[in-house]
């Protein structure tokens, strides 16, 4: 690898020129390139550096390296019709695999083990990341690990370098939720401060929407005559636009009393700018909304909860009023039924008078104690 300054015609350049050995092959691989300047010559030997290496990767037949991989199966997810992995999650996987695995990103695929990906979750411990996150990570090398084994581009390897590490259990939270009484109190105590975002919180709680499905609805989707809310539209607070529904389908809302008598004073009020059913209030474009819902929550003396807490509120307070999971399941728009088993957990609906006919102790125990006692009393 070396850099030297040439003088062609009074003018300075600079050759780069870098090499790499094949030891099973016995062949070199050389490339070499003439810039102008120096700095742009130091960039250009890095690149040629990741080049010549990559080619007897190939040859030595060690395959394509961890960058490349990460490359294809970016462009995989964002150009192929097949993929279902939406532009959020891609990105995400895209920036952590680069940052967290930055030190293997030019390794041959089939050289990286076991070994290499403990080391990342133990750095991602020490730096006090979550259990979530660490499992995140091993599942981020799993996926694209076997979309290059499905996809045929990753060679003499049988499966992900991640398959069969453990990680510690998390241990699952209580959810964060409000009660039917709890959810009346909070709205109960917006109306009487004239809080803002009342509205808001109050198509939240009566209809089971997400943030970003609320914030897209207009008046064209509601209709009065037939008593329903199409979704069909959400907000992407990230990338600042509507887009479809996060399951990528559209679906209704029943609209009952409640619903009704708030969707008729918003339009009675609306505004004639606009065909949003909610108004653009501060700091909802920013994402704010569950800051501002927790901030007033604690003013009220309330459980602090997240917005889309309201969402499993609206599910829970169905579930235990009798609705059957299945239609709860069709107007949150649920399509994962570890989701929809959970809400039944919190709503406790499972569980109740089951242990109604466990009945085990004596007849007239109480009795038999009380006749006891009043012969002691006599005695």
């Amino acid at each position: 690898m070396s850099i030297k300054q040439l003088t062609k015609n009074g003018t300075t350049l600079y050759q780069v020129y870098v090499f790499q050995s094949s030891k099973k092959k016995r062949k070199r691989i050389q490339k070499r390139r003439v810039v102008k300047t120096k700095a742009e010559a130091k960039r250009l030997e890095k690149k040629l550096t990741l080049e010549v290496t990559r080619e007897v990767c190939r040859m030595e037949g060690e395959g394509i390296s961890f960058s490349e991989l990460i490359s294809k199966w970016y462009g995989y997810h964002t150009f192929s019709k097949y993929s279902n992995l939406g532009p959020e999650s891609r990105e995400d996987y895209h920036n952590a695999l680069n940052n967290w695995f930055c030190h293997l990103l030019e390794t041959p695929v089939s050289k990286i083990n076991r070994s290499d990906i403990k080391d990342v979750i133990s750095l991602a411990e020490k730096k006090e990341r979550s259990l979530s996150f660490q499992s995140k990570l091993k599942n981020m090398i799993n996926i694209v690990f076997k979309w290059g084994l499905d996809e045929g581009i990753i060679k003499d390897v049988s499966e992900s370098p991640a398959r069969g590490i453990q990680l510690r259990k998390v241990t699952e939270k209580k959810p964060e939720i409000l009660t039917m009484k709890q959810s009346e109190s909070l709205l109960e105590h917006a109306k009487r401060f004239n809080h803002p975002w009342y509205p808001v919180w109050s198509f939240a709680l009566l209809s089971g929407c997400r943030n970003g499905e609320i914030f897209a609805l207009d008046w064209s989707d509601i209709d009065f005559e037939n008593n329903k809310v199409t979704i069909s539209k959400s907000y992407n607070t990230r990338r600042k636009e509507i887009k479809s529904t996060k399951a990528g389908y559209f679906r209704t809302v029943p609209i009952n009393s409640d619903l009704r008598k708030l969707l008729l004073e918003l339009y009675s009020n609306r505004a004639s700018d606009t065909d949003f059913v909610l108004p653009r209030l501060s700091g909802w474009h920013r994402g704010d909304q569950a800051k501002i819902l927790r901030s007033f929550l604690t003013q009220i003396g309330l459980p602090s909860v997240k917005f889309h807490t309201l969402r499993a509120c609206f599910a829970t307070m169905l579930l235990t009023q009798g609705v059957p999971p299945i239609t709860v399941m069709k107007i949150c728009g649920w399509k994962d039924l570890d989701t929809m088993a959970r809400y039944i957990r919190i709503a406790g609906i499972d569980e109740d008078g089951a242990t109604d006919k466990l009945k085990l102790l004596p007849c007239h125990a109480n009795e038999e104690i009380i006749d006891i006692s009043s012969r002691r009393t006599e005695s």
